[in-house]
């Protein structure tokens, strides 16, 4: 844990100081759009413009793809885990028997994450395409 405090120093003091760049060229870019504004009429701002409204469907759809892809991570490190205690090989140590286990499976655990969390989206795909087609 504290091998990772000088990188999070380190990462929190670029995001300050590339939030302060940031403040001053947004600051230049509103005074240069004021700017060009000055040249409109007042009269055509005070009318309010209608955009026409389009109702975005994929709005709904985001609960479930976020849904189903946390709970395919959560089986896949599950199903990491239970692979990984299973693994254990008994190893005697002064008299006492001890399980290890093997360290061989650290791939298991991003590479179980991603799969099922596919597995979830996939499965977000189909309820999604089985609700259009209701539709």
């Amino acid at each position: 844990m504290h091998d990772l405090v000088p990188i999070f120093v380190l990462g929190i003091i670029t995001l300050g100081i590339y939030k302060v760049f940031e403040l001053f060229v947004r600051r230049n870019e509103r005074i240069s759009i004021i700017e060009k504004l000055s040249n409109v009429d007042p009269e055509t701002l005070k009318h309010r413009i209608n955009f026409p409204v389009y109702k975005d469907e994929s709005v709904g759809s985001w609960s479930i793809r976020i849904g189903l892809l946390l709970i395919g991570v959560g089986l896949g490190v599950v199903i990491a885990t239970v692979v990984d205690i299973s693994t254990a090989v008994p190893t005697y140590v002064n008299g006492a028997t001890r399980w290890i286990s093997m360290r061989s499976v650290d791939v298991l655990y991003p590479s179980c994450a991603a799969v099922f969390g596919g597995i979830g989206l996939v499965i977000a795909y189909f309820i999604e395409k089985k609700k259009d087609k209701k539709d």
